[in-house]
């Protein structure tokens, strides 16, 4: 399905014209004599300095002034004005969600300060584990070189261990008392609770470990 025709941000120009806007699809002759007044043609030597420009400089493109007109002669619906409210809200509610995640986090790592480490072998605790998470695949994907962290999950046990990898090169392989396929990990554990398994799946958003 082709996209709706609409303006799209092409080019700033700090030191001169400011936002500058080209339509998303060609138009036919007839079409685009209705709205040639409020477009050039712009080429490098319209511009005051090529160093404050960002984007795409040549092209037909309009003003942001004239971003209105144009959308009103073509009868175009999804707006500049729609685009950036749809982005303030997509804004919005990500730092929404960031500042959740963090409180969520602040109370995980209080819940597990001064928690039991005792020594294990990561690949046991997994084997027994009834769920992993792993917050955005780090663990998965950069394990071997020292990063990630996991939430482990033990039903039966009755724990919930915290593994934060200590694998990195100037990491204090020291205070490692999880086994691992690498340098090691020090690992925290707790007593099992539904609210802390609740805050670790806002943290996580739920994400599987994928190599256990």
């Amino acid at each position: 399905m082709a996209d709706s025709l609409k303006l799209v941000l092409k080019c700033i120009d700090k030191d001169g014209f400011g936002n500058l806007y080209a339509l998303n699809q060609k138009l036919d002759d007839e079409t685009l004599e209705t709205v040639k007044d409020y477009f050039h043609n712009y080429q490098l030597e319209d511009y005051k300095d090529i160093m404050e420009i960002e984007g795409n400089p040549r092209g037909w493109m309009c003003k942001e002034c004239d971003v209105a007109k144009v959308e009103e002669i073509l009868g175009i619906t999804d707006t500049i004005q729609k685009q950036k409210d749809t982005m303030e809200a997509r804004q919005k509610e990500a730092d929404k969600l960031r500042e959740v995640k963090n409180k969520a986090m602040d109370e995980i790592e209080a819940a597990f300060a001064g928690a039991m480490r005792p020594s294990k072998f990561l690949k046991k605790l997994l084997k027994k584990a009834d769920v992993v998470y792993d917050p955005q695949d780090v663990y998965y994907t950069d394990h071997d070189v020292g990063e990630g962290q996991l939430f482990i999950i033990d039903y039966s046990g009755g724990y919930i261990w915290y593994i934060i990898n200590n694998g990195r090169k100037d990491d204090d392989y020291a205070l490692n008392n999880i086994k691992t396929d690498g340098k090691g990990a020090v690992g925290f554990r707790v007593e099992y609770s539904d609210h802390l398994h609740d805050l670790i799946k806002i943290v996580s958003n739920e994400n599987i470990y994928k190599g256990k």
